[in-house]
């Protein structure tokens, strides 16, 4: 029976989940068989706060999510006991949160454990993966309630039911045992075994296992020896109105559903799920991960810290042993206090060390870098939220030791947007294939998978609903949904090369000189100018460029130019050394990084001063800006230009996208009344300015 505050009591047949009422008190009455040892009652899952007792005597209280277990054996009696649960859903420090719609109840199984006088508390499998994956160091710890000297029979058998290892341990020791030939759990082979150990009284724990690592080297994770990217979802345990009960075959189709998409993760938010779906995960190969019940919550604040420390330990002891959990996050999206962090950290690592740990975050990207490595956290989390994705490129770049992982991504900004769904994970894919120095991604996790009820959010928020999954609440495909998994199914796909564009529009008969010198370093200039803010139009050109050191060749389009130009600024370079006999020479490029025509600098300035060298004497050619020099630039802005000079025709177009990279060279001549040697060819700067690009040198 249930009754809410001092109302009527209902019949109310648990587990359920009902919308949040305040307080209100379930009451059992039932028979217990007392030919046993010793009785337990047990919980697997309430919401949010509880407190039990039976016949009159109270066994303690309870947090959300979590399994509790009291013994009653001195408590009941064969006919008669009365159990009393009295819940609070509402008016708590640590439980209810105003991110998604909240329903108290006891959400999960009650159940009448018989036991023996000593039994088996708690079973953690540990393996090592060893020769190259093909082999594993195993061992299993085991804790029963009493400390004896007995011995426990362990065993595990593969998919097909065969015995592969057995062995006695000693209850308080642990060996290792060598298991050769493993088939190892991963999303594209989930194989899992069956642990299973057994003391003389016949107590008996069983679990399924699995053989895998997933691990971090630099900016990447690592499963089982191999680079993965970790792609999926965010996922909430509610379906349609359900609130936290759900069926078996409702969670399994939900999963396979995900599965489906071509993810092989789903981050299980905010607050632990039901064990089912942790079963359902091992046998389908998805990853997932677990975190504590947590969402702008202040871990300044003892109740909401201590609170969701104590479910995630419980978390942890209960789901360690599932080959389908990574890592654990502990916290999502707080008010963090760096002892919370600290404290996260040194709990998960306390009880289960074989895993990552981490905490899904929405910090500035400073204080990430800082209280990530503080607390000793493997890998970054961010949650890029954004129109622009510039937040996302940035946190890439500073946070690049460690893997990077968008522990959400998406929400308002790509529900019913098909383009820039597909454009955020290109972009992702991107940031997934860069080299790690200059900002890499490891993985992400789409906010969300289902829409869910939300009355606290407003826009974008319709009648009570949060519509930013990929599916509705009832689970029918969104207008994104195919695109979704059209698009991350090519993220580890190799990039192809970006679409490059040569055209040559002039020609000439002369033979190449070899270009001495390469001047100064291009890609330090053009950051410095970016840096310093020179000139605002060609600034806000040089931050879109893509290809890092534009503009360079991208091959030797025409037979002789150099891919990498000599650069001249604020210096005298060399560009030819030799002997050369002819009554011309053509530079092919003529062109100015910086300042040029018509986007900057007065037209007719010298720039820069040309010096050829004869045997006997040297002649020396202006360089003025419009005249013989151009700037590099074919676009600005928004716009494109067509730069022009007076003395130094178009020779070539070139581009790397058609969105940023588009550059144009120049031919310019400069001619003698007769063949003469040419000894040395150079260019100096004026010092105002111009940094002048030069791809090659003619005779």
């Amino acid at each position: 029976m249930r009754k809410i505050g001092e109302g009527q009591k209902t019949e109310q047949v648990v587990p359920y989940s009902t919308l949040a009422v305040g307080r209100s008190t379930c009451r059992l009455d039932f028979e217990v068989d007392k030919n046993h040892k010793r009785i337990f009652l047990k919980f697997d899952g309430i919401t949010y706060h509880a407190w039990v007792s039976l016949n009159g005597k109270f066994l303690g209280d309870m947090l959300p999510y979590s399994e509790y277990e009291f013994e009653i054996t001195d408590y009941v009696t064969g006919e008669n006991n009365s159990l009393t649960v009295e819940i609070e859903d509402l008016n708590l420090n640590f439980g209810p949160t105003p991110g998604w719609e909240n329903f108290g109840g006891i959400i999960r199984n009650v159940s009448l454990i018989y036991r023996d006088e000593n039994y088996i508390s708690d079973v953690f499998f540990k393996s090592t993966l060893i020769n190259g994956y093909k082999d594993a160091l195993i061992s299993v710890e085991i804790q029963t309630d009493k400390i004896t000297d007995e011995s426990a029979n362990i065993s595990l058998y593969d998919a097909n039911g065969n015995i592969v290892l057995s062995y006695m341990q000693k209850i308080g020791e642990t060996k290792e045992k060598t298991l050769n030939g493993i088939n190892l759990w991963s999303p594209d082979s989930p194989t899992l075994y069956k642990l299973t150990v057994k003391l003389f009284d016949d107590d008996e724990y069983s679990c399924n296992v699995g053989f895998r690592e997933l691990k971090c080297e630099r900016h990447r994770f690592i499963l089982n020896g191999k680079p993965l990217f970790l792609k999926g979802v965010c996922k909430h345990e509610m379906i349609g109105d359900s609130g936290h009960v759900v069926s078996y075959e409702q969670i399994e189709a939900d999963m396979k559903m995900i599965k489906s998409t071509g993810s092989n993760f789903v981050r299980l938010v905010h607050y632990p799920h039901c064990k089912a779906t942790l079963d359902i995960a091992d046998k389908l190969g998805l990853m997932v991960s677990e975190e504590p019940g947590l969402w702008w919550s202040d871990t300044a604040n003892e109740e909401v810290a201590s609170g969701s420390l104590e479910v995630l330990r419980r978390t942890i002891y209960r789901d360690r042993n599932h080959p389908s959990i990574v890592f654990w996050l502990s916290f999502n999206e707080c008010k963090f206090t760096e002892k919370f962090l600290v404290d996260s950290a040194n709990l998960c690592r306390k009880h289960d060390p074989t895993r990552l740990v981490s905490g899904a975050n929405c910090m500035s990207i400073e204080d990430t870098l800082v209280y990530f490595n503080k607390c000793g956290f493997d890998f970054y989390t961010m949650h890029p939220y954004s129109a622009t994705f510039e937040r996302s490129r940035e946190s890439a770049r500073v946070l690049h030791d460690k893997p990077l992982l968008f522990t959400e991504w998406g929400g308002y900004f790509v529900y019913d947007n098909p383009a820039y769904m597909r454009e955020s994970i290109r972009k992702m894919k991107k940031l997934y294939h860069a080299n790690s120095d200059d900002g890499a991604l490891a993985g992400a996790f789409l906010w969300c998978w289902a829409d869910i009820n939300d009355f606290n959010r407003g826009f974008p928020c319709v009648d009570g609903l949060l519509p930013e999954g990929i599916v509705t609440k009832n689970r029918q495909k969104h207008i994104c949904y195919d695109i979704f998994c059209e698009e991350i199914a090519k993220i580890e796909e190799p990039i192809p090369p970006s679409p490059y564009h040569f055209k040559c529009l002039d020609s000439f008969d002369g033979k190449p000189l070899t270009l001495i010198s390469s001047g100064s370093d291009l890609n330090k200039f053009a950051e410095s100018v970016a840096d310093e803010e020179r000139a605002l139009p060609f600034t806000a050109t040089l931050r879109n460029r893509k290809i890092k050191n534009l503009p360079v060749l991208k091959r030797e389009d025409v037979y002789g130019l150099s891919l990498s130009p000599a650069v001249l600024e604020d210096e005298q370079i060399l560009i030819y050394e030799g002997e050369c006999k002819t009554d011309k020479i053509t530079i092919i490029g003529a062109v100015s990084f910086n300042k040029g025509y018509p986007i900057s600098g007065r037209l007719g300035e010298d720039a820069a001063v040309v010096t050829v060298e004869f045997e006997n004497e040297k002649k020396s050619f202006i360089i003025r800006n419009g005249r013989e020099l151009t700037t590099v630039f074919a676009t600005i802005g928004s716009s494109r230009i067509d730069p022009r000079a007076d003395n130094a025709p178009r020779f070539a177009e070139f581009s790397y996208d058609l969105n940023f990279e588009q550059y144009v060279i120049n031919k310019l001549e400069f001619k003698w009344d007769c063949t003469k040697t040419v000894k040395r060819l150079t260019i100096a700067s004026l010092n105002n300015g111009y940094q002048i690009l030069t791809y090659g040198v003619f005779a």
